[in-house]
């Protein structure tokens, strides 16, 4: 029988309604073990965020006679029941605490615990007779008259038929005022079937204790005084998967520390985490458990037949049930609970444990889980062990093997994954995997080491296919035709994969080098075969092309009609996933639609695209998907992710070799730099574009820079300098050379940048003159966000063009409907005047001049103004000056039409 100190240490009682008094207060103070102690003082997770719905739960369940969070080491067990206990004390239910040890699983010292308890509930003394009684504590229980709840901790101590049965008889006898909440890391055998079925269970378990993301951002930012950014959280998040303790633990790690080099490098090896893991769970497991622990931690995924195989025993199910039932961080995935997975830290400190317990023991059981996996006819996790037991050269046998079943299956990824964990040495003879491997890094765009790749292996007609593509996606234009044009007399137009391999690039090039009618017949070469002979791959790519060339003609209303008719007919079984070119369909389909300034349906298309999706797009869908990305986040007001998609496109620039992908991160930043007025910011920008622009050629021109080049860059900043006269003479001739090319979409682009010169030079007649021409092809083909871009110039350009020819343009050829759209959005994004800061254009007039120009547009002359609005007529007219200098018009006439186009006179 225990004594009275003994009680005392280990109990946690606050009578309702009572000051504590200094023993109560000690008793408080020791109620936490040790380890809970030492984390509750540095202030866990937990200690910090309120469980508010789970607290809910607990307080909501009326009927409930027992709740038991079941949870695994760490996850907040017993800090949620000290909520739970203040919840209760609040709300005038009475509560006893007990932390559990080995040597409760005797009842009557049990029950000699919860009697002292009840005795410093209800101040009535046990008799001594009584004393462990566990047939008196039980009708004192339920003769208890005041709403109370019994808190047992660390319940995984009990383990004996007679604890289990004192607990199951103490459920027994609780009045529907009283509730017992259970915390324990194993599922406890406490026969609650016919509980659970009656509702008076309520069972909170590792799932429901997990941090939320929105959970961890708020402990993480509380607990550290540092900026931590919410992608970093949000890895912490996946890498913890929601553990608190390894959340806390990750926080001790992030002092004085990078938060993103924590993040990274935070595994099951961080000191902290490895030292909580070997002293509070590692070290209380038997040797058996610990050996199989160890053991199985090479598996990502392992079944009791599979860690048989491996550990050489016959008896896993046992165990993995013994894990299981000890909510050891293991969890089944799948319903059938015939495979598990351990949580990713636990994972990692047992792998790093096996390095240093059992060195060279991590190879062998690599291999045995390979062999089982063949044996199993499951090459793919066969080779991924191979690889991580060092063996080499079986891999290779293997992978070699199994090649054509995997590039069937789509797994692309995985098998680029491996090729970079293979010497390039291992792969010398077998030119299977060296096309391959050359294949899979031009879809990653990686074309400079492709190049490498292809040079390993003799020449063949794959190779030659492969140099051809690398020679165009690398913008050698001319040398990819000749090359293309040599070897396609040579691939039989049966051969539909090895033929479209081939003409696809040389339509390409053909169309970038101003040849469209010898681009066409290519193309038309490649749908003549019947659809069930070709690829899905090479219809993709020369749906892409088709599309790519009536862009660049500017027949923008024609290329969507293509891309939504080659969206509509993918095959059912096909629909959402990523082949056939399906990537670079959807990001020339967003840039069509962003023409049209649908910006909220391009995102939705762009946002839909796997961030690392290997695809046969080339440079130019890669530089149309990251600037379109960064163009619309910079219109919605986010700066940070604009400035992202860009250095994200640089560093694809950078991997790929391709001087064209890096320069057009650059081209975005003088872009933005010039009209944004900071052109010394622009200038510096200006001078890397001159350093990796040497891949223009008037000559040749791409879909994705026909509009953002290096020339065009230099026009704009040398407008913005006020550089006018020589700018209007250089895009003079670029006009020429764009029409002479039928390259409209690249001419439209021209106009407008000649059209603000000429405006810049004092030539407003002939500004507005070259301003129709653009208009008309915009009207007919919906090119809105390419005026749009350009700034506050070009916008006051076309208020002064609408009110010198709106009432024109059925006979200009020019849609009305068209124009007045386009100054509709250039009033709702907040364009104004070259000389005022951008804003709303209404909250640029005051309420008065506001009256005033409403009046006027009335037909109401200054001495009818002044009348009715109780002014001079000498205030009037000052009204009238500022109102024109504010909307940048010249009279009182375009005064009015520009207000009417910007919606101030509805």
């Amino acid at each position: 029988m225990p004594n009275r100190p003994d009680l005392i240490a280990r109990l946690s009682l606050v009578p309702t309604g009572t000051k504590p008094s200094e023993s109560v207060k000690e008793m408080e103070a020791a109620r936490l073990d040790i380890r809970a102690e030492k984390f509750l003082a540095q202030g866990t997770s937990s200690g910090l965020l309120v469980r508010d719905a789970l607290l809910q739960r607990m307080e909501r369940s009326d009927d409930t006679r027992l709740i038991l969070v079941r949870a695994a080491a760490g996850f907040g067990k017993t800090t949620l029941l000290r909520q739970y206990r203040e919840r209760c004390i609040e709300g005038g239910r009475q509560v006893l605490w007990l932390n559990l040890d080995r040597a409760d699983n005797d009842p009557r010292r049990l029950a000699a615990h919860l009697q002292t308890a009840f005795e410093t509930l209800d101040g009535l003394p046990v008799d001594q007779q009584d004393q462990g009684d566990c047939q008196a504590l039980l009708r004192h229980v339920g003769g208890f008259k005041h709403p109370f709840a019994i808190l047992l901790d660390d319940f995984e101590f009990l383990d004996s038929p007679q604890a289990f049965a004192f607990i199951q008889q103490l459920l027994s006898a609780l009045p529907s005022n009283g509730r017992l909440v259970i915390a324990s890391r194993v599922n406890p055998d406490l026969g609650l079937g016919r509980m659970r079925i009656q509702g008076q269970v309520l069972e909170i378990d590792t799932d429901a204790l997990r941090f939320s993301l929105e959970e961890t951002v708020a402990f993480i930012r509380e607990r550290c005084e540092m900026p931590v950014s919410d992608a970093d959280i949000a890895r912490l998040q996946d890498s913890t998967e929601g553990w608190i303790t390894g959340l806390f633990l990750a926080t001790l790690s992030l002092r004085g520390r990078s938060a993103g080099e924590v993040v990274r490098a935070f595994s099951g090896s961080n000191q902290e985490l490895a030292e909580y893991l070997a002293e509070d769970i590692l070290a209380s497991q038997s040797d058996e458990v610990r050996l199989f622990l160890l053991q199985t931690s090479i598996l990502d995924r392992f079944s009791a037949p599979l860690c048989d195989a491996i550990t050489g025993r016959l008896d896993s199910r046992q165990l993995i049930e013994q894990l299981l039932r000890a909510n050891l961080f293991i969890q089944p995935t799948d319903e059938q609970h015939q495979w598990f997975r351990y949580h990713r830290l636990f994972s990692g400190f047992l792998r790093g444990a096996l390095a240093r317990q059992l060195p060279g023991q991590a190879e062998a059981l690599h291999r045995a889980a390979a062999h089982w996996f063949l044996a199993q006819k499951r090459p793919e996790s066969a080779i991924e062990h191979l690889l991580r037991a060092g063996a080499t050269h079986e891999a290779v046998a293997q992978l070699e093997r199994h090649l054509d079943d995997l590039v069937d299956a789509g797994r692309l990824r995985l098998l680029l994954r491996w090729f970079e964990q293979i010497p390039v040495e291992s792969l010398d003879g077998r030119p299977r995997l060296i096309l391959t491997h050359s294949w899979l890094l031009v879809l990653d765009h990686r074309y400079r080491d492709a190049m490498q790749m292809v040079e390993r292996t003799p020449s063949s007609r794959e190779t030659d296919s492969i140099r051809c593509l690398l020679l165009s996606f690398t913008d050698q234009l001319d040398a990819a035709i000749s090359a293309a044009q040599a070897q396609i007399e040579h691939v039989s137009p049966d051969h539909m994969l090895q033929y479209g391999i081939v003409a696809t690039p040389l339509a390409f090039c053909l169309i970038a080098t101003g040849r469209y009618d010898e681009a066409r017949e290519v193309l038309i070469r490649i749908t003549q075969q019947a659809p069930q002979e070709r690829s899905a791959l090479v219809d993709g790519i020369a749906v892409f092309i088709e599309c790519s060339l009536e862009l660049t003609l500017g027949h923008r209303t024609s290329a969507l009609a293509r891309l939504e008719a080659s969206s509509a007919s993918q095959p059912p079984g096909l629909k959402g996933k990523w082949v056939g070119g399906k990537a670079t369909l959807d990001i020339l389909h967003a840039l069509v639609l962003y023409e049209e300034d649908a910006l909220a349906k391009a995102w939705n298309i762009l946002s839909e695209i796997p961030q690392n999706v290997l695809d046969l797009g080339g440079p130019d869908a890669l530089i149309a998907h990251r600037v379109l990305l960064a163009r619309i986040a910079l219109h919605n007001g986010n700066r940070e992710a604009w400035l992202r998609h860009l250095a994200d496109l640089e560093q694809l620039g950078r991997r790929s070799g391709s001087m064209r992908i890096l320069c057009s991160a650059w081209l975005e930043r003088a872009r933005v730099a010039t009209l944004e007025g900071r052109l010394d910011i622009a200038a510096q920008a200006m001078t890397s574009v001159a350093l990796s622009g040497k891949w223009e050629r008037p000559e040749h021109l791409t879909f994705a820079c026909d509009s953002d080049t290096p020339f065009i860059a230099r026009q704009r900043l040398a407008i913005a300098r006020g550089e006018h006269q020589q700018a209007a003479a250089e895009l003079r001739s670029a006009i020429e050379v764009a029409d002479s090319r039928q390259q409209r979409r690249r001419g439209l682009k021209l106009r407008l940048l000649h059209a603000m010169a000429l405006a810049g030079m004092g030539r407003q007649k002939q500004a507005l003159d070259a301003l129709t021409p653009a208009l008309r092809l915009a009207s007919h083909e919906g090119f809105l966000r390419t005026f749009l871009e350009e700034g506050p110039m070009l916008v006051k350009l076309l208020e002064r063009w609408a009110v010198a020819f709106q009432a024109l343009c059925s006979s200009l050829d020019i849609k009305p409907e068209f124009l007045a759209d386009l100054l509709q959005r250039i009033g709702a994004q907040g364009a104004t005047s070259e000389h005022n800061e951008p804003g709303d254009p209404e909250q640029q007039l005051t309420a008065r001049e506001l009256q005033v120009i409403r009046l006027l547009a009335a037909g109401n002359r200054n001495r009818a103004i002044a009348d009715q609005m109780h002014l001079s007529e000498h205030t009037v007219k000052t009204h009238l000056r500022n109102i024109s200098a504010k909307l940048g018009a010249q009279g009182r006439t375009e005064a009015i039409a520009i207000a009417r186009a910007r919606g101030l006179l509805d």
